[in-house]
């Protein structure tokens, strides 16, 4: 076991009320992580709180004393992308955008709809047709821009991240990510329309597994993720609240 740092996911960058985004988290602990790799969601990422990073063996894990929060393994994403649905139907999907947990008033960062603008994402995924797929168009605000006009690399792996839930079944509890695989093939422009897309692949049990994608107005494939959620229990769920 071998040193690697800290990370900490600051209380600005939550999903379910008291614990961490966990697109974005993945995202700030693949800046550690030179090769393709998925990311694992053991536990409720705490916020505010310092993880210890540590090397072992071929995988990077962050954790809160003894308790793992995030491991990160090689890994790329398997899914092939359908073909981006056009800006006019994403954007239409969107003005009507589903309920999933803290995709409804929320304050969670990438969906939370009680959020001010630049302070969160404010992806908000509908419906496209009756199958189980989602869209929206999302224009990166600029407080999200590396200094060079490109959105950081931890917010395009969060914006990845709850359209996946959008495109899920419906249920009366909720889901949570427990793991995700990114990758990230052109920079993506902050100030400029993105088509959002997600799609439901299969369930198993209390299992889902979704694919989410970045495209450019002209179809363009900008970056992409695999996505396994967690249906929680209604004791789970109710766990959650504040």
């Amino acid at each position: 076991m071998q040193p690697v740092g800290n990370i900490t996911i600051a209380s600005a960058f939550n999903g379910p009320p008291t614990s961490g985004n966990g697109g974005y988290a993945s995202g700030v602990l693949s800046r550690l992580f030179e090769t393709p790799h998925t990311v694992r969601i053991s536990a409720p990422i705490p916020l505010d709180t310092p993880l210890a990073v540590t090397q072992q063996d071929n995988k990077l894990v962050a954790a809160a004393g003894e308790k793992p929060i995030l491991t990160a393994r090689p890994g790329g994403v398997t899914l092939t992308p359908p073909a981006a649905p056009s800006i006019e139907a994403a954007q239409k999907a969107g003005e009507n955008p589903t309920y999933f947990g803290a995709g409804g008033v929320s304050t969670c960062f990438v969906c939370g709809r009680n959020r001010k603008d630049g302070d969160g994402l404010h992806i908000h995924c509908g419906r496209l047709g009756d199958k189980l797929e989602a869209a929206a168009v999302w224009t990166p605000h600029a407080n999200f821009d590396d200094g060079h006009g490109h959105v950081r690399p931890e917010y395009v792996w969060a914006a990845l991240d709850c359209p996946g839930g959008f495109a899920l079944p419906e249920i009366e509890t909720t889901y949570l990510l427990g793991e995700m695989t990114a990758a990230i093939y052109q920079p993506i422009l902050t100030g400029q329309p993105v088509i959002i897309q997600a799609w439901h692949e299969w369930s198993d049990g209390r299992k889902h597994f979704a694919g989410t994608a970045l495209h450019a107005e002209d179809g363009t494939l900008l970056a992409q993720a695999d996505t396994l959620w967690i249906e929680l229990t209604p004791e789970q769920a109710g766990s959650m609240a504040p």
